[in-house]
């Protein structure tokens, strides 16, 4: 029953809300409110007893203020009450040691109050624990400097006077043990908590350690020794034990030493950035190979560096990327055969339409079986241009006109004019879907020219501009030639390179227009 009312006295005003830190303290300040108003009680009996009825004022007021002390926790004005509990409790003190004069021996109940702030409060409230610590020091010196009259001195047969110091002198001591015991059940309370936190972080760590799928080492900074590891490096390093790896180093199970370059490359790296990733061959204990992926961290306990070091068995990884290689050089190689022999097909292809032409008299047709020609030029200049191109999906487009441009000059220096071109073109790239419709353009527009522009001059000249804007690919051909209406030519397609010119531009979604001022331009742009 006493146990029940107890514990319902200690929780006054502790519920979830209580901050954890605050929970210890504000049960400890009810119970030592519940003592004292308990003690208050036993002196109201022993003062009745000797027949100090005077001095009972003094202890009916402070039960009543502890009292509501106690209230006050019950209404979560915590800190407050256990300030004022402490005054108060001085005070009485005082008051008391007043009556009963230093004879009685009563002042030593200051020495454990002088203690209870450091009990009631956290260490981080210093200026409350020093103002409480100093203002019980401050009362202990005033009695004896007071000079006790009439209103407080009571007059105290001197047998009375010797049981009262024994009875004080008692209470002091029990007082000394409550405290004593208070400070030291705090101070074990929060160690056994953080013993067990600690241990329970350890076995956390500890666990994490052990089953960890990677192979996980501790390393002497200084001495480059191993002196931990967990059991997947005894299992991927095919050891008996944790213990044989001690004493070791690293670097012992490196397949191939590492050059002086790399350990240096290494030692400047950990001393700079504190930290290493590198992939390595190693060589287990029983002679086996594997590729792991070396991690180092330099880290520091009890102010002692030492180097994290993970292992990660990526054999397999390797493997994947060995075949994945093979496996593209292999396409890649078939690739470039393949546009290999698509150009050497068409230069074929070429070769007999160029022989074909040589038995035909016909100037018409031997012109058609030219223009034939260059159009499957164009077309194997880029299997050419790709085949020469490291990615095999896009070429650079401004050497492919160059090409195609000396091509062509070679196939028309018959004609009667000089023809110049100009060429304005950088680092563009395009791909195949898009390279083949546009060579066949260039070849249509800039053959159309060579052929028609310049009738009855000596000179003429071609320009060239492609350009390409983030996604956007703009080509223009324009000449300098007579000129005529591009734009209703291209409407009727009354020819075949006309109507290839409409076809592929079709092709590649793009937009043709043409202006005939000064010559004749074409404009084609499209998505690239």
């Amino acid at each position: 029953m006493f146990l029940k009312y107890w514990h319902k006295i200690s929780d006054l005003g502790v519920d979830s809300s209580v901050n954890r830190f605050n929970h210890k303290r504000i049960r400890l300040s009810n119970q030592l409110l519940a003592l004292s108003i308990i003690l208050s009680f036993v002196f109201i009996y022993i003062y009745s007893y000797f027949e100090l009825y005077k001095i009972l004022k003094v202890e009916i007021t402070s039960i009543l203020l502890y009292v509501s002390f106690m209230m006050l926790n019950h209404f979560k004005f915590f800190r407050l009450s256990r300030f004022l509990f402490v005054v108060i409790l001085n005070l009485q003190i005082f008051v008391l040691s007043l009556s009963f004069g230093i004879q009685s021996q009563i002042q030593i109940l200051f020495l454990p109050v002088a203690a209870l702030p450091v009990v009631l409060f956290r260490l981080k409230n210093i200026k409350t624990i020093v103002v409480l610590s100093a203002f019980t020091v401050f009362l202990f010196s005033t009695i004896y400097f007071v000079d006790f009259n009439d209103y407080f001195l009571i007059r105290i047969n001197p047998e009375y006077l010797f049981s009262l110091r024994f009875i004080f002198n008692m209470t002091a001591i029990l007082c000394y043990f409550i405290v004593i015991y208070a400070i030291i059940s705090n101070y074990d309370s929060s160690e056994k908590k953080l013993d067990k936190k600690n241990e329970l972080l350890q076995y956390q760590f500890q666990t994490m350690f052990d089953n960890s799928y990677d192979a996980l080492f501790l390393v002497d900074w200084k001495e480059r020794k191993i002196v931990k590891a967990n059991k997947r490096a005894v299992t991927l390093f095919e050891m008996e034990k944790e213990s044989d790896f001690f004493d070791m180093y690293g670097l012992d199970f490196h397949k191939n030493e590492l050059t002086p370059e790399e350990l240096k490359q290494m030692s400047d790296e950990l001393t700079s950035k504190k930290s290493y990733e590198t992939e390595i061959l190693y060589r287990t204990n029983l002679g086996n190979e594997f590729w792991g992926a070396l991690a180092i961290q330099v880290i520091y306990i009890g102010g002692k560096a030492y180097q994290s070091v993970r292992v990660t068995d990526i054999t397999q990884q390797k493997k994947a990327e060995q075949y994945t290689k093979a496996t593209l050089l292999e396409k890649e190689i078939l690739l470039a055969e393949i546009h290999h022999r698509v150009k050497n097909n068409m230069a074929v292809i070429s070769g007999l339409i160029g022989l074909q032409s040589n038995y035909v008299e016909d100037e018409k047709a031997k012109e058609l079986f030219e223009e034939s020609r260059n159009r499957i030029h164009s077309m194997a200049l880029i299997h050419d241009k790709l085949y020469q191109h490291e990615t095999f999906a896009k070429i650079d487009f401004c050497a492919y006109i160059n090409d195609l441009v000396s091509h062509i000059k070679a196939s028309y220096n018959n004609t009667e004019a000089e023809i110049n071109f100009e060429i304005v073109c950088n680092d563009i790239f395009i791909d195949i879907k898009n390279a083949v419709p546009c060579g066949l353009i260039l070849n249509e527009l800039i053959s159309n020219a060579c052929k028609h522009a310049f009738k009855g001059r000596e000179k003429g000249e071609i320009k060239i501009v492609c350009t390409k804007m983030g996604e956007k690919f703009t080509m223009m051909v324009a000449d300098d030639g007579v000129g005529y209406d591009a734009e209703t030519a291209l409407k009727k397609s009354n020819s075949l390179g006309l109507t290839l010119i409409n076809a592929l531009v079709e092709q590649v979604s793009g937009k043709l227009n043409t202006t005939h001022h000064n010559g004749t331009a074409y404009y084609i742009s499209f998505e690239a």
